[in-house]
């Protein structure tokens, strides 16, 4: 026997909002790190964080084959795509193909109205 109110098993949700697209940037960029500069190619993406309010931008670095690539974990280093001005960011790990993940907080090397 069963007592009290029925509940539906079908919750009344409102529909989550689209997602704003993503900003993201793919092409050639310079990586300048201690002791070295490198022409590279990268695919990057980005987001405003809403818990901090910052613009977190993070991506994949590749160079040309043969081409030395700096140590990641090495510090500070700036990333700059044709058109923009140097972001800062810092290296996080290599991959097993020899690209490197990059990493940034704030202004992003990329024009965020072009993405």
């Amino acid at each position: 026997m069963r007592f009290g109110r029925r509940r539906s098993r079908h919750q009344d949700t409102p529909e989550a909002p689209e997602p704003e697209p993503t900003p993201e940037y793919s092409g050639p960029a310079l990586l300048d790190a201690p002791g070295i500069e490198v022409a590279v190619t990268v695919s990057l993406n980005g987001h405003l964080d809403p818990i901090d309010g910052v613009f977190h931008w993070y991506g994949r670095i590749s160079a040309a084959e043969g081409v030395e690539m700096p140590d990641p974990g090495r510090g500070q280093v700036f990333l700059t795509v044709p058109g923009s001005a140097p972001a800062r960011g810092v290296l996080q790990e290599r991959d097993p193909w020899g690209n490197l993940r990059i990493t940034g907080v704030g202004t992003p090397p990329f024009p965020l109205e072009a993405a």
